[in-house]
């Protein structure tokens, strides 16, 4: 057993039951049809958005299951049953504690979509465990493209969250009307460049100058940093107009163009200097974001209730929580990047990452139209740390 993947394991594990039950109110007894939802029938309308929620939500309990039940052989029988066990048993716990509160419904198609989740997490697991193996085709792609050690993988983990962010939530849209839709903003302001939203397009700038960066000390060779980062960001945002519900601007283009020539100026820097520019850059960023006003003239009352509004909308709260988490897994990487040797997580840095986000969201009780909540400052810890302890267990720094 990987005792290293337990306590991530179950705060996996208590983060799901907190999803499935919540709101937690009107507990009541279903009476006779306690086990109806067992039915092999199918509801009659089955959303594909929250069969994707469902798969979603559970793949990184069972790429942990599979973690934590790895065998140093390398055998994978073991780990692979512990994962479709574990995730399916957790499922038929949440639907049938469902079946005693109104607000939740019960069903076998969520308990199939939770399992087959948790078989694609255990299959990631697996393959990430083959392609560690030395010699292999990703230790030998790894080797040449990404810097050693393992905050070369991180920091490809913090580019795919950040794509993960802008193309949330996942649903691609191929029809004419989707695609025309995705190109409006760009169109108008393009057209019409009193509508350039200056505040915006310096979010994007700070945002990209600052992933940039951890680019530039993710890739290997650092002469195709630049490039392999611009052609990257640029696909990425182009590609958002292919995406239900999501819109390519002219502001995410600006904010590309003017980051290229400061990324290029921080390739001269030395590895602390350009590490903390990155750190500052996505501070920035992060700062125009909270304080930017938002649609509509009422501030909104502070939420306490975490992950209130994700849960309200299931599979468009999955892009909101990967932007909260993805500049500070930068930020963490950077700083522990710069650290002379492994003693742990900063936890003064988490407190003060915590204390940071929590004032920008008080500070937006005074800001029409912006809904200030806890769960960003919570998002913003679990970023700070998650990096940060891997590296630690990982005994690696």
């Amino acid at each position: 057993m990987n005792r290293k993947a337990l306590f991530p394991a179950l705060a996996c594990i208590l983060l799901i039951a907190y999803a499935s039950l919540f709101p937690f109110s009107g507990w009541r007894l279903p009476g006779a049809g306690l086990f109806d939802w067992c039915t092999l029938d199918l509801p009659g309308r089955v959303s594909k958005s929250d069969l994707l929620v469902n798969v979603i939500a559970y793949a990184p309990l069972g790429y942990l299951l599979f973690r934590l039940f790895r065998r140093d052989d390398g055998r994978c029988a073991l780990p692979f049953l512990c994962a479709l066990v574990g995730g399916s048993a957790l499922s038929l716990a949440m639907e049938f504690t469902q079946a005693f509160l109104p607000d939740r419904t019960p069903s076998v198609v969520d308990l199939c979509t939770n399992t087959a989740g948790s078989f694609a997490g255990a299959l990631l697991a697996f393959c990430w465990q083959q392609a560690a193996v030395p010699e292999g085709a990703w230790s030998r792609w790894r080797a040449s493209v990404l810097t050693a050690g393992i905050r070369g993988e991180l920091g490809l983990c913090v580019l795919l969250l950040w794509l993960s962010s802008q193309w949330a939530p996942f649903v691609p849209s191929l029809d004419f009307g989707g695609i025309k839709n995705g190109l409006k903003p760009l169109w108008y302001t393009a057209n019409d460049l009193s509508r350039f939203d200056l505040a915006q397009a310096a979010t994007y700038f700070f945002y990209l100058a600052g992933l940039g960066v951890v680019a530039q000390e993710t890739v290997r060779r650092r002469a195709l940093a630049l490039p392999f980062f611009t052609f990257f960001a640029a696909g990425v945002l182009c590609a958002k107009v292919f995406i239900q519900g999501r819109q390519l601007s002219l502001e995410a283009l600006a904010g590309l163009f003017a980051a290229v020539p400061l990324l290029l100026a921080a390739g001269f820097l030395g590895e602390k200097s350009r590490r903390l520019m990155g750190c500052l850059l996505l501070v920035a960023g992060f700062a125009f974001y909270e304080l930017k006003p938002g649609v509509g003239s009422v501030a909104a009352a502070f939420s306490w209730i975490p992950f209130k509004g994700q849960l309200a909308h299931e599979l468009s709260g999955f892009g909101s929580i990967l932007e909260g988490v993805w500049p500070f897994a930068a930020m963490s990487l950077l700083f522990a990047q710069g650290r002379e040797q492994a003693r742990g997580p900063s936890w003064p840095g988490a407190a003060a990452v915590f204390s940071f986000v929590f004032l920008l969201e008080w500070q937006q009780l005074a800001i029409p139209g912006r809904s200030p909540d806890l769960t960003q400052a919570l998002l913003a810890l679990a970023g700070w740390l998650v990096p940060a302890l891997y590296l630690h267990l990982s005994g690696i720094d």
